[in-house]
Parts: C-alpha cells; structure tokens; sequence
C-alpha cells in the first residue's frame, strides 16, 4: 500500500484525496495532511479517516516530523511551492508532487531540480494536459512523422467567463504579488504542451496583453460594490455571485456552483453559509470592484528557430472552458478542441481521419487530473513508464523560464525578448 502526505487540503489537494481514495483505494492512501485552515483541517482528517498525530496546522511541525509517508503532495498556494517541495526534500521524501506552478522565479526552478538531482530524489510537477489521452494521442501522431516536421501551431486557452471571475477577479489569483501571473498560474501547462510538442527549445518570445475589462472603468450603471448589497445592475450582469454559486439550476449551473467549500470552507455547506458567504467574502464581490490586477488576455508568440513559431493565446472571454489546437505541420495538420472526443488529422492530397480519445466529451484537464494521479501511482509502485511523458522538474523549467520571459515582453509592449533575458 503506498502512503501519501499531503500539504495544502484546498481544493485540488482534496480532490488528488479523492482520486486516490475512490479510484485506487486498494493500492493507495492519504496517511499524513497538513492544512492550516482548522476546519478544513477537521473535516480532510475525518473524510479520508488520517489518524490525528499525523494531522499538523504548521508546516514547520509538518517538516520536523521528517518522512511521514511514501510520497508527498504539495498543493498550497504558487508562492508557497517552491518552499514547501525544498522543504519535503530536506525532510527526506523521495517522490513530491508539485501542483503547477512550482514558482514565478526561474531561477527557483531551476534550484529545485538541482536539489532533487542532489538528493536522488524525484520532483514532479502537476502539467496535468500531458497525461491527458488527448493530447497524448496529439503526440503519438506527431512523433509517427507522417505528418512531417511541425512548422507551427496555434493554441487557445478559453478561460471561460465564470471561471476567470472566480479565480482571477474575485479568488486567490487575482493578484501578481500574491500569487503569480494569470498566464503563469492558468497556463503554464499550455506552454508546456507546445514545448513538448515542438521538441526543441523556444529562442525568444514576444507577448501583448493586460487587463482590459474587470475594472471599475467597465461598470455598468448602479452596479454596487457587492452582488448581494442593493446592486441595480444584477438581474442582467453574467457575473452575479448569486446565481453562479447559489441560484442556476442543474441545467445551467457551471461548476462553480458546486464550489460551496471554497465559500465556506466547510464541506458540509448550507444555503444559508453560502448567501453569508457572499455577503461578507471575496466571492460576492462586484467583478468591477476587486482589488484584480492579473491580466485577463494575453498572447504569446515564440520563436522556436528554423523559422518554426507558436502563438498561444489566453482569454477571459468565452462561455464555456475549452481550448483549441491547431498544429500545422509539412505533411499535413492537427485540429481539434479538447472538450471534444478527438481530434482531426488532415493529409495535404489524402484523406482526414478523427482520432478517437475518449467516449465522453470532458475537458483535457478533468481528464488529465485522473490519469496524472494514475501515472503518478504506477511509477511509485515501480511499473515502467515513458520518460518524456512524465513531468518532471527538469521538463517543467522551460515553460517557466518561456513565461517569464513573455511576462517581461508585456511589460515591455510587446518586445523581443531572448531566453534567459532579464
């Protein structure tokens, strides 16, 4: 039985918890949390029954407990990552998790996999799109080389309109300093995919984008500095907190209706906790009146040399979450959109088949969740597995260090900017 500890019991520690526990209950178990958050504390113990010497409220007696486990999970917040997986290494843990990003300093990348190198450990980050089948399929087909040499691709991340107000305008990334960039924190796994897709280094990046809409300069008339105080604009504002969280039937609802935990903090939470929530919480806040100022579309054109380019654009304005991928080759083109069951492959003067992924329409990213806890278990048990399909630390600093150089670009209007330029 492999033995996990995790750090961080939000929402996605909790639902890696509950892949573990419902769908490989029989090989594996969370044994070991730490969380700082006392009820959430509570009810994670009580949830995946973890013994109460092994639940800890501070990470300094987390770590000081030493190994408490086979492998570690770090899911806290962006700017606590890096900490915590030295951490878990100093501590002796040979196999950490890390919840994407690991840091919006490349240089602290880099650092973790010197450290991971040096303790013969090994550092995983959560690029949950590479595990997806999806994708996966996308580079089978690619490295087959029937299609030829990749020339360029084309790939956008639709945020969706909900989504980027819950946790870009409203929730805990909204805020550069607090967290890390939009593009950073959203997509640096899309970066990833195209980095692993292209199978050679990006040389320079140029980035235009900022935010352009979630502002005070963008209410509509009478709009109040919350949903649920008085506000005249709420009967037609798309982002009334009310209906997201509380009011949309199962039809309509998106998923963040059934965040009620993220309100409350509670797993057990009532109507009445949800409507105190949004009285008195960041989620019930105007979308025009936070205190936001990550970027809410951005577009990142690299450079891969030989004339080779990729343009990922990621965007606040969609009704649903998707992405969608083009990637044009010498031979022949990939089409497709990840909410799909495939994807099209297109041969200059033959034919087009669909290349069947999967039998249900879900997101890339759902789907990646499960198979990466999956893939993540069958290489602690020792099974063999695909080196360059795994996300370890080492694969993860390029799509870092490519951010943070698409970050300086914006910044800059959109200028040039090499690898490694500071």
């Amino acid at each position: 039985m492999v033995e996990i500890a995790v750090i961080g019991a939000g929402m996605r520690g909790c639902e890696y918890m509950s892949v573990v526990k419902y769908l490989h209950g029989r090989q594996a178990k969370a044994t070991a949390v730490c969380e700082n958050n006392p009820l959430r504390l509570k009810e994670t113990a009580a949830k995946f029954a973890i013994a109460p010497e092994r639940c800890f409220a501070d990470e300094k007696d987390f770590f000081a407990a030493g190994r408490l486990a086979d492998a570690l999970l770090v899911c806290t917040q962006d700017r606590s990552h890096y900490r915590h997986a030295m951490a878990g290494l100093a501590a002796g843990y040979k196999n950490i998790l890390v919840e994407k990003p690991v840091s919006p300093d490349p240089e602290e990348c880099r650092r973790l996999a010197a450290a991971a190198k040096e303790a013969d450990a090994r550092v995983l980050v959560c690029h949950v799109l590479r595990y997806s089948n999806y994708y996966k399929k996308i580079k089978e087909v690619l490295d087959s080389g029937e299609l030829g040499a990749v020339v360029a691709i084309s790939h956008t991340e639709n945020v969706g309109y909900f989504h980027f107000a819950h946790s870009f305008v409203r929730g805990n990334w909204r805020r550069e300093d607090e967290t890390s960039p939009s593009l950073l924190a959203k997509c640096c796994h899309d970066i990833d995919l195209i980095q692993w897709f292209m199978g050679a280094p990006c040389q320079s990046v140029s980035s235009l984008g900022g935010l352009a809409y979630f502002t005070a300069a963008n209410a509509p008339q009478g709009a109040a500095d919350r949903c649920l105080g008085g506000c005249a604009a709420k009967k037609h504002c798309p982002y009334d907190a009310e209906r997201l969280y509380i009011k949309d039937p199962f039809y309509r609802a998106t998923f963040i209706k059934y965040l009620g935990r993220v309100l409350t903090d509670s797993m057990k939470s009532t109507k009445a906790s949800k409507l105190k929530a949004l009285r008195e919480g960041p989620y019930g806040r105007c979308v025009y009146r936070c205190d936001n100022d990550v970027a809410d579309h951005q577009s990142v054109l690299m450079d891969f040399g030989s004339g080779r380019t990729a343009l990922h654009t990621m965007n606040a304005f969609s009704r649903k979450m998707y992405r969608t991928t083009h990637i044009m080759c010498e031979k022949g083109e990939i089409t497709g959109r990840d909410c799909d069951t495939g994807f099209r492959v297109k041969i200059f003067g033959g034919g087009e088949r669909k290349v069947r992924t999967r039998f249900i329409p879900v997101t890339g990213h759902l789907e990646g969740d499960i198979r990466l806890i999956e893939s993540y278990l069958k290489l602690l048990e020792g099974k063999p597995y695909r080196e360059d399909y795994i996300t370890s630390i080492d694969a993860t600093v390029p799509s870092h260090e490519i951010i943070a150089a698409a970050e300086i670009s914006r910044h800059r209007g959109g200028a040039k900017v090499l690898l490694g330029e500071r």
